[in-house]
């Protein structure tokens, strides 16, 4: 069974994996409504080269353009200030933060969008810790409901090694590492805040927007899950 495609909301721990070597493509369902309470989703984004250079893991960047689908699904059904959406990038502070945004303005949400990319001075960093710790400083500032979103492929080379993954302990809310085509270390999915989602280069498309998708959703009401179309359409769209 798929799990990623159950209704989406995070659990402490666990790992995740995906239909692989299937046709058709993942369709995201209802996100649900707003969450109750103040809600903040930290994204991390790796640009590094074994990522994004040709023969890399995610090398047209899929991992952007699904990203992006989500956040657009999400905000046709946000009507309030109560969920807000940060991303940071692995070359930070060299790339500064975006946001913390709300999703209920269009402006906002183009915001949001716009740093969903691959940005234009990206030196791709493999070092996760300045982000982490960039991202363990806003959640606590922020005080409510955070959760943490990371898409890598966790080739990291920090010079702490064990750094992030201490930084990735003390965040004061879930982690859903999204591993793109590569087996996530163990000292990782190990830790008790920590969901892994893995996914491969033969996953079928839409399945980076669930995963997120996955994070974004919990602590939303009626959220719907994601459901796995076998037509001839290649298109994650709505």
């Amino acid at each position: 069974m798929n799990t990623i495609l159950q209704p989406p909301g995070l659990t402490a721990g666990g790992t995740l994996s995906g239909p692989t070597n299937r046709p058709g493509y993942v369709r995201l369902g209802w996100p649900g409504l707003d969450p109750l309470n103040s809600t903040l989703d930290i994204v991390i984004m790796d640009d590094s080269g074994s990522l994004s250079a040709p023969g890399g893991n995610d090398p047209v960047g899929n991992r952007y353009a699904e990203a992006r689908h989500a956040i657009e699904v999400l905000s046709n059904w946000t009507t309030s200030s109560r969920q807000k959406v940060a991303v940071i990038h692995f070359d930070y502070p060299q790339i500064e933060m975006d946001g913390p945004y709300r999703l209920d303005r269009a402006r906002n949400r183009d915001q949001v969008l716009a740093s969903l990319a691959v940005p234009h001075a990206a030196h791709g960093s493999s070092c996760l810790a300045p982000a982490m710790g960039a991202a363990l400083r806003l959640a606590r500032e922020h005080g409510g409901v955070v959760r943490c979103t990371i898409f890598s492929d966790f080739e990291l080379t920090d010079a702490q090694p064990m750094q992030p993954y201490d930084q990735i302990r003390a965040f004061p809310g879930l982690v859903h590492a999204v591993a793109l085509n590569a087996d996530p270390p163990m000292v990782l999915t190990e830790l008790p805040n920590v969901t892994v989602t893995r996914i491969a280069s033969d996953s079928p498309p839409g399945f980076v927007a669930a995963a997120l998708m996955h994070s974004l959703a919990t602590g939303r009401r009626g959220s719907r899950r994601a459901s796995l179309r076998t037509t001839r359409s290649r298109s994650p769209s709505q």
